[in-house]
């Protein structure tokens, strides 16, 4: 079986790092995410709290 040329194997590799990057930064970009949701929900809880102790207190 011959080797494959150098410019084919050179176009491989580099689709293969180009999607291993965009992999990593799609991670990134979803743990960003996934903690904007999970502060926006602990503020939530928190305001959601002070809410109900205050309607608690009249």
């Amino acid at each position: 079986m011959p080797d494959r040329p150098s410019h084919v194997v050179d176009r491989a590799e580099t689709r293969a790092a180009r999607t291993a990057d965009r992999q990593r930064v799609a991670q990134e970009v979803w743990a960003e995410i996934e903690e904007q949701q999970r502060a926006r929900d602990d503020k939530t809880e928190r305001l959601r709290a002070m809410r109900l102790a205050q309607q608690a207190g009249r």
